[in-house]
């Protein structure tokens, strides 16, 4: 059987990710691929289309790293301020948690998901911590938070 040149659509395990020229077998494109929208046959004007697409993933690609880049400076300058309920010695009822500190940021208008933050262990008395962000695109950075009593 032959091969066919195919641009794919999604992302397909084992093949490729949206965008990629990929050669299969006729078969399963045709059977396969096709039939389900997986993908277009690369022709010439495909070809064309696929590296002006490239070109617009670039750019959003690096749009998206100097927004990450700003919000990574951002977030070294910070200082967040933890308000907690405590109980004798400075000991807090619970302990801080990423969750908690996601709702702080989002009043300063600083949107992150909870899977982004990583504590080194729970918080679970007064004091300052630094807390270490993932933000995608192999950019990392940090903050310090000040946990204090009510």
């Amino acid at each position: 059987m032959g091969k066919t040149a195919v641009i794919l659509k999604q992302k397909i395990d084992n093949l490729g990710i949206p965008g990629d020229l990929v050669s299969v077998s006729s078969g399963y494109a045709r059977n396969y691929l096709l039939p389900k929208n997986l993908c277009v046959l690369a022709g010439k004007e495909e070809l064309a289309a696929l590296e002006v697409r490239k070109e617009q993933i670039r750019k959003k690609a690096q749009k998206e790293h100097e927004n990450l880049s700003s919000l990574a400076r951002t977030l070294s300058e910070l200082v967040l301020n933890v308000p907690v309920k405590t109980g004798e010695n400075g000991r807090l009822f619970g302990s801080v948690t990423t969750m908690h500190l996601c709702d702080l940021l989002a009043k300063r208008d600083i949107q992150l998901d909870k899977k982004q933050l990583h504590l080194d262990s729970p918080i679970r008395e007064l004091g300052e911590y630094t807390v270490s962000v993932s933000l995608g695109h192999s950019i990392h950075a940090s903050f310090k938070i000040v946990v204090v009593s009510e």
